[in-house]
């Protein structure tokens, strides 16, 4: 599955229920709902920010491609048009034009930017265990935690 399938399977995901046999009722998933404008904007911008990292480091952009985020709203709108208990709810928070989806880009553009600016210290630190191969898991939960 390439990124724009997991975010669209990730927003469906999110909006199932599963049926608890100990409390007999239905809960909601273990995902945030992610079927809200909130939730939408929050995927554009795991989706948006490789674009933000490298337009911050690069003059021109290598290897990211900024249109996975234009491309994943269509992709969330062909998978709600063909499951019936999430179209309704995708539908009310798809952009409804060409402008809007522009809107909804730059604006998640701008806070992965924000966000990966306020956090210089903790990206670059990341990115250099990663880069060398030899990162476990517990170190970059130690970076990320600060310890």
């Amino acid at each position: 599955l390439t990124w724009i399938e997991k975010g669209a399977a990730l927003v469906i995901d999110s909006m199932r229920e599963e049926s608890s046999a100990i409390e007999e009722c239905k809960i909601q998933g273990q995902l945030d709902y992610l079927a809200t404008d909130v939730g939408l904007l929050k995927v554009l911008m795991w989706l948006i920010a490789p674009v933000a990292m490298e337009s911050g480091k690069y003059p021109q952009l290598i290897s990211s491609d900024p249109r996975e985020a234009r491309v994943f709203l269509s992709r969330l709108n062909e998978k709600s048009n063909s499951i019936q208990f999430a179209k309704q709810a995708i539908e009310e928070i798809l952009p409804e034009d060409d402008a809007q989806s522009d809107d909804f880009l730059k604006w998640a553009l701008s806070e992965a930017d924000t966000l990966l600016r306020n956090n210089k210290k903790v990206v670059d630190n990341l990115s250099e265990a990663l880069a060398g191969g030899a990162a476990t898991i517990g170190d970059c939960v130690a970076i990320l935690e600060g310890w």
